[in-house]
């Protein structure tokens, strides 16, 4: 038996997330929050990092059930 294919624009998004990933967690990007400013202590960078590392799994999590 064949499994039906996944709509097209569903794998077209789930093959762009790594490359958001990639393009969020570049260097250049980055620095944009390398600052001495912080919020309840922790510094904005390791926000941002830990941020977007939950906003991958969460969007792959979404992607995977629709696949």
């Amino acid at each position: 038996m064949q499994t039906p294919k996944p709509p097209g624009r569903i794998r077209d998004a789930a093959v762009l997330l790594p490359l958001l990933g990639l393009a969020l967690l570049m260097p250049p990007v980055i620095t944009l929050f390398t600052t001495r400013s912080s919020i309840a202590g922790i510094p904005l960078i390791v926000l941002y990092v830990f941020g977007v590392w939950l906003g991958l799994i969460a969007l792959a999590a979404l992607l995977a059930r629709r696949l």
